[in-house]
């Protein structure tokens, strides 16, 4: 066995039916159509008819022997390994010979529908002459001659013609049928073709052209190719409009069409066509029944298919139901034979219909996507301009329906730059316009599925509608049932049914739990329906409605994050519509890390359009803080840039001090201290005229910290000392605790490790509430750090353990990170390399992107230590 016939073992066929499974195997793996294998065996110098071909391969009877050399040669299988092949056929005819008796009467088949008792044999000689006895090329039947309504070919394709023509043809050809290889072993007297018996009645070949280019779908079609192998297998291939199911579908479907003897059925469901009726299913039983030959066409729907699968069952037949809208329009037009096969293409899942595979597609990967583009419109305009290239993928978003549009664009003008057509996709005002060319248009295809609920009798159809046009308003990255509810002031179970539905039908799309997204061309085309059908005070309603309940919400799950704090803020009002359950501080934690970012993009989208500024504000000061501890430096920035532009724009002179108080926090975390030091010297002069002193005691905290920082550890104990009475005066030991931690920070760059452990001590005693474990875990590392100044390993081991112990719990990658970290240097500081090494990789795993300075250290640290002598 070698790789020049794809791995296949002739050697391993023990039955003509395994040795034709061979064959069709190394065809497949070719990856050749039948009419190109037909070409090329006609180049070579063999005759090898497509429909020939077809039929061959789709009996279990042993072929004969010049068809194989020419199949294997087309395919291009070696001499010696096409000797190999001819040499297990000439076995396989051999036993076949002998086991049948010396004057067997000819097998009679059971008769089939529509058959005759004259048999196949006697209506192939009335219709065409004279045909040899087993001989392949049949023509179709007399009542089918010069049929224009339907393409009629003999298990496969061949529309020769019949009769005198066609003797003219089989006669013009014989000789090279009859022809051997060169240097090949000529046929025995032993190798006489078996008889081999077809299928009665017309054989239909209704297959559309398979799709020119197909790319980036390799694991599809194996998926499809081993899924037709099933008895009566039953294929789903389901995914959005313009996703390239109907391709994937016929690229297949020609593929496997020769295992075939009965045919090829073909139709198109209408279940995604514009201003069309989807097909009756009865209708199209009709037009199946009268291809494959049924004389009456019975008017019950039960009986039509009925009678389909009677025809089907023993001949044969590839179904492909194309664009199906619903499972009870598929069911009547299934066929059940073990040797069938149906395909069935549809942007609904169909749950509801009984597969033997499902295959959902997705978009095009980029790499696909590139390729897909460069074959359309040429790859060396796509070399000539790659980033235009890219940023058209980037904007058609996998759709090949998307991107063949845009490669036909570019194709018609040749002489035009990529960029241009580039610029005018990266319009998101112009995306819609102009992936829409003839009769391909992205926006037409989405208008589909949205029209199905738009213009659905049932209000719940409606609503979903409804749902989907507002869903794409905000700039969200994902959203669930809540958040919708939110929107549309709607209950959440009916927002979850609703969701549901357009999930099924692939208008949004499953991100993980209960959270859905939208493809960014879906969201363009949703957002246009807004405008389009909603008035715009109810789409500014929508809009403060989300807004309040995502500042309620997150208000809700600091407070059992941080049970202690008020964050400067009064109590926000309660949501009309209920918050996702968040029992304890891991569901809060969880919850934050999954919606920050929708956070920002929501309050940056309200900022910029002057609404709801207040909650803007708000909601900057309620999540700075879990921001600060995940390590989001850069959101945390931004959101106090947010909240400084909000509360000025409303003179809330309070909320711009605690804004401008984020973004020098943000600033002390990157090292910027230079600049952080003026902001928060001008927040401390605001909060002292408001006369706030809470507000106070946090900015003399963080002037102390960016001090220490800087250098000034005399002004930092000043500060800091400062901030620590007030919080005294008012009560707040858990803030106690948070200066004292700080404040033991000083004293340890100072030298004076005894006031440091006494500080860290302290500040542990004080905030052992447990009110805020993240802010405890922080305080543990600080004091690792701190023991392993004193040369104390082991009890920084037994500190950073703790520490680690609560980010896991809450799985806070940071705080895991930076405690990690310790416990590295404190084994290196033991000598325990390998333990070292360990603790610093899992500690630059978690921080990488997050830490930038911790990250940059713990490189320096491995390579070091890589370098180092054991």
């Amino acid at each position: 066995m070698t790789s020049a016939d794809f791995g296949v073992d002739p050697t391993t066929a023990s039955s003509p039916e395994r040795y034709v499974m061979l064959l069709r195997r190394v065809r497949d793996q070719s990856g050749l159509a039948y009419r190109e294998i037909a070409r090329r065996a006609q180049r070579t110098g063999d005759v090898l008819p497509a429909s020939t071909l077809a039929t061959m391969l789709g009996r279990s009877t042993l072929p004969r022997r010049d068809l194989v050399s020419a199949l294997l040669r087309a395919c291009g299988v070696p001499d010696d390994r096409v000797t190999a092949w001819l040499a297990v056929w000439g076995q396989l005819a051999a036993a076949r010979t002998a086991a049948k008796p010396a004057a067997a009467t000819p097998r009679r088949s059971p008769r089939r529908p529509g058959q005759t008792p004259a048999g196949r044999s006697a209506r192939i000689g009335e219709a065409s002459g004279s045909v040899a006895p087993g001989a392949e090329e049949v023509g179709p039947a007399s009542h089918t001659e010069g049929s224009t309504a339907l393409r009629l070919v003999p298990a496969g394709g061949d529309t020769r013609p019949a009769g005198p023509q066609r003797e003219r043809a089989a006669g013009a050809g014989g000789a090279r049928n009859r022809a051997v290889l060169r240097g090949l072993p000529r046929p025995t007297a032993d190798d006489a073709p078996p008889v081999d018996d077809g299928p009665d009645g017309p054989v239909p070949y209704q297959l559309p052209p398979a799709p020119p280019l197909m790319v980036g779908r390799s694991a599809e079609i194996g998926r499809l190719l081993a899924s037709a192998e099933a008895d009566a297998a039953v294929c789903l291939v389901e995914g959005a409009g313009g996703v390239g199911k109907s391709a994937l579908a016929l690229h297949v479907a020609h593929q496997i069409a020769g295992r075939y003897p009965g045919g090829c059925l073909y139709t198109d469901l209408r279940g995604a066509a514009a201003g069309i009726t989807a097909a009756e299913p009865a209708d199209v039983l009709g037009r199946f029944l009268r291809a494959l030959g049924v004389p009456a066409v019975p008017a019950s729907l039960e009986e039509a298919s009925a009678l389909l699968r009677t025809w089907t069952a023993e001949r044969g037949v590839l179904v492909v139901l194309d664009n199906a809208a619903s499972a009870a329009q598929v069911r009547p037009l299934l066929a059940s034979g073990p040797g069938c096969t149906t395909i069935i293409t549809s942007r609904w899942m169909l749950p509801d219909l009984d597969t033997t595979s499902r295959i959902r597609l997705q978009p095009l990967s980029d790499d696909a996507a590139f390729a897909l583009l460069s074959g359309l419109t040429g790859i060396e305009r796509v070399q000539a301009e790659p980033a235009a290239a890219a940023a058209v993928v980037r904007r058609c978003g996998g759709l090949p329906l998307a991107l063949r549009i845009v490669g036909a664009r570019a194709a018609a003008r040749p002489d035009a730059s990529l960029t241009g057509l580039a610029e005018r996709v990266d319009d998101e005002g112009l995306r819609l316009d102009v992936l829409e060319l003839g009769d391909l248009s992205v926006r037409a295809s989405l208008h589909l599925g949205y029209q199905a609920f738009a213009d659905a009798p049932q209000n719940d159809r409606r609503q979903a509608a409804g749902i989907f046009r507002l869903a794409a308003l905000p700039n969200w990255t994902h959203f669930t049932p809540y958040g919708c509810a939110a929107l549309a002031d709607l209950p959440v179970t009916a927002v979850e049914r609703a969701l549901d539905a357009l999930a099924d039908a692939h208008l949004v799309e499953s991100a993980g739990g209960d959270r859905y997204q939208f493809h960014d061309i879906v969201r363009l085309y949703a957002r246009e329906q807004a405008h389009t059908v909603d008035d715009p005070a109810d789409r500014e309603e929508a809009l403060r409605g989300l807004t309040a309940w995502l500042l309620a919400t997150t208000t809700h799950a600091a407070r059992l994050l941080y049970s202690q704090d008020t964050f400067g803020i009064g109590e926000p009002p309660a949501p009309a519509r209920p918050r996702p359950p968040l029992g304890d501080s891991t569901d809060a934690w969880a919850w934050f890390d999954r919606e920050h970012t929708n956070l920002l993009l929501i309050a940056r989208q309200q900022a910029a359009a002057g609404r709801t500024l207040t909650e803007v504000s708000d909601l900057a000061l309620v999540a700075a803080k879990f921001l600060d501890y995940a390590g989001h430096i850069a959101e945390q920035q931004q959101f106090g840039q947010l909240a400084v532009t909000a509360a000025s724009r409303i003179g809330y002179r309070s909320g711009e001090a605690s804004g401008l108080n984020i973004v020098a926090v943000s600033l002390l975390r990157q090292g910027q201290l230079d600049e952080a030091l003026p902001l928060l010297e001008r927040c401390l002069a605001v909060q002292r005229e408001l006369g706030d002193r809470s507000g106070e005691a946090a900015i003399l905290n963080n002037l102390g910290n960016a001090l220490r920082d800087h250098g000034d550890l005399t002004g930092a104990l000043h500060h800091l000392q400062a901030a620590l009475v007030i919080r005294r005066e008012l009560g707040q030991r858990h803030r106690e605790a948070s200066a004292l931690d700080n404040l033991a920070l000083v004293y340890r760059a100072l030298g004076d490790y005894s006031r440091a452990v006494t500080c860290h001590e302290a500040g542990l005693a004080v905030g052992d509430g447990g009110t805020d474990p993240l802010r405890e875990a922080q305080a543990l590392v600080n004091f690792a750090e701190t023991l392993l100044a004193c040369g104390e390993h082991r009890a920084a081991i037994v500190r950073a353990g703790e520490s680690l112990e609560i980010c896991r719990r809450y799985e806070h990658q940071r705080g895991a990170g930076l405690a990690l970290q310790v416990l590295g240097d404190a084994h290196a500081g033991l000598g325990h390399r390998a333990a070292a090494r360990r603790h610093w990789r899992q500690a630059l795993a978690r921080l990488d992107g997050l830490d930038p300075q911790a990250s940059a250290r713990l490189r320096a640290v491995l390579e070091a230590d890589r370098e180092s002598p054991a």
